[in-house]
């Protein structure tokens, strides 16, 4: 168990860190100190965020860069550090060798944030003038060549080094690559998890990011036009593909400069995404244009979900220019038969966990959809009600990953005995997480409800790398999550006596319910050859249906008839 924080002693961030990171920080510290990360402060209204960082006190601010891409965000970081009432603040580099930031230094890094926002506010202003005629200009109309794809990833998520998107992006150009196609892969920092024979050119980053935060993604949004011009050829070009990201509309600009096709990964409406599960946009209207224009103007839009695809219709998107195909894995790495008994022997000892616990785990980020409070709650209930059965059965939780949602879980865990039980080791890299999985004997994908109602949209990744690793499930029954596992039994049915069929691949439990989740946790507990059938049928499912290589097959196919049926006009 981790020591208290330290509040005499507070670590400002741009994001969480990784665990590796953390525990190189708190040895050079000599202590825990509190965290605090921009993701969190964005939370607020500016008003209240700095009014926030002018009440807080601390003896001493650090300022951890764990990445070079993260240098853009250090004036921002010492601005908003100077506004805290302590005695010193130190930048620590990504080795951790300190850097006092004296008198002069906060000065030039407020003339830089300033600079910065006042630069943003003009080039947003220009790209809304650019975003007002791309919305009400027609589509040209084009044909795919033989050569390379040139993929854009234009979010500025720096240093995110796991979820979701980090095994999305990777098994899209690893498909790519399979395929037999040439990628050339456009972003601000270095891909994690790619084919090598991916041709990797990054996109220079701003020297300093400004306020509010929407105005950096337009800068960058014209740093990656400027890049991209450099690189893509019209004639050797085959599509550019753009996972579509806050605020950046490169694949449109580029697409009708140079006459190449254009494919919009659409995961759904960011807009939306930062009303409901992150942060405040201070210009909503301009987002929303963005996204309209990249709709508007892509050959083929690729989502995830019925829902998605559903939503992508009634904002005018043609039937026939959409893609739909879940999530999926890469079987080479999602294989549990890559670890051998000594590699999860050691994993559960480096983490304290005994060889011979029931190990029941989360991993991902922890984001407002993932329901990560859920599954804490399921854990305090069963820590209540259930004791004796989770000393009989040695069960031992692990929650991997960090996010919007870790102080709320951490608040719900508190305590001696429940952190006897609760391993909680932050951000892993995404190539770790296959490791953490094979050493565990229960899954859980807590997803909760959209809190304005509408249809949950997602495709947890997650869920088919749960599948891939062969490992029993507890899945919220929450759209395309039941429609994967149809036919699986209810956790509510199994607890009145019905017993598990043949075909089930999971155990589904009722949203936002942490009670059902913990009679599904401890099902699976009671019911070893429960959990062997339902891992080795969900493993089965995954290998016929949810591998990248159909995915991109999709998409490939997807393009072919948009050509198709464009010659038919």
């Amino acid at each position: 168990m981790s020591q208290e924080p330290n509040s005499s002693v507070l670590a400002l961030s741009a994001y969480p860190l990784s665990s590796e990171y953390r525990v190189r920080l708190e040895a050079v510290l000599g202590t825990n100190p509190e965290y605090l990360t921009l993701t969190e402060l964005r939370q607020k209204s500016l008003p209240a965020m700095l009014g926030g960082l002018i009440k807080k006190k601390a003896e001493k601010v650090v300022l951890p860069v764990e990445d070079t891409e993260q240098l853009a965000v250090l004036p921002l970081l010492t601005t908003l550090a100077a506004l805290i009432r302590t005695r010193r603040v130190d930048v620590l580099e990504p080795d951790l060798s300190p850097k006092q930031v004296g008198r002069l230094a906060a000065l030039k890094a407020l003339a830089s944030a300033a600079t910065a926002s006042i630069g943003g506010l003009l080039v947003a202003w220009l790209c809304r003038l650019e975003l007002a005629w791309l919305n009400v200009t027609g589509r040209k109309e084009m044909t795919s060549g033989d050569g390379s794809v040139l993929y854009l990833k234009t979010n500025l998520g720096l240093g995110v080094k796991a979820g979701g998107s980090v095994g999305h992006i990777a098994g899209v150009v690893n498909g790519l690559v399979g395929a037999g196609i040439p990628v050339t892969f456009l972003s601000a920092e270095e891909p994690l998890m790619v084919s090598s024979a991916v041709a990797f050119r990054r996109i220079r980053l701003p020297r300093a990011f400004g306020l509010p935060r929407d105005v950096n993604q337009y800068r960058f949004h014209r740093l990656v036009v400027r890049k991209a011009r450099q690189l893509a050829d019209a004639s050797g070009t085959r599509f550019i593909y753009q996972r579509l990201s806050l605020g950046n509309y490169a694949g449109v600009v580029l697409s009708r400069r140079l006459g190449i096709p254009l494919v919009i990964e659409y995961n759904g409406s960011e807009v939306w995404v930062s009303k409901h599960w992150g942060y405040p946009l201070a210009f909503p209207r301009l987002a929303a244009n963005a996204e309209k224009a990249c709709l508007r103007h892509a050959h083929l839009v690729v989502t995830v979900s019925d829902v998605l695809r559903d939503e992508l219709a009634e904002r005018g998107v043609d039937p026939d220019r959409i893609v739909t195909y879940p999530n999926c894995i890469d079987p080479e790495v999602f294989d549990p038969a890559r670890f051998s008994p000594a590699d999860l022997e050691a994993l559960r000892d480096d983490y304290g966990i005994p060889r011979d616990a029931l190990v029941v785990t989360f991993i991902g980020t922890f984001g407002r959809w993932h329901g990560t409070e859920v599954f804490a709650q399921a854990i305090a209930l069963l820590m209540d009600r259930h004791e004796d059965w989770l000393r009989t059965h040695h069960v031992y939780f692990l929650l991997v990953g960090d996010g919007l949602m870790r102080p709320e879980v951490d608040s719900i865990l508190a305590g001696e005995r429940r952190a006897q039980r609760v391993v909680m080791p932050g951000l892993i890299p995404q190539a770790a997480a296959p490791i953490h999985l094979a050493a565990s004997d229960i899954l859980v994908s807590p997803h909760v409800p959209n809190p304005d109602g509408t249809p949950f949209f997602g495709s947890p990744t997650k869920l088919f790398e749960y599948m891939a690793m062969g490992k029993a499930i507890v899945a919220s029954d929450l759209d395309q999550i039941g429609q994967i596992f149809a036919g699986s039994p209810r956790v509510s049915d199994l607890a009145g006596g019905q017993q598990l069929g043949d075909g089930c691949a999971a155990l589904l439990a009722e949203p936002g319910d942490p009670a059902e989740l913990a009679d599904g946790i401890r099902l699976l507990g009671d019911h070893p050859r429960w959990r062997r059938r339902l891992g080795r049928q969900a493993r089965q499912e995954a290998l016929s249906r949810y591998t990248w290589t159909h995915h991109v097959d999709s998409i490939l196919a997807g393009i072919k008839a948009t050509e198709h049926n464009r010659s038919e006009l």
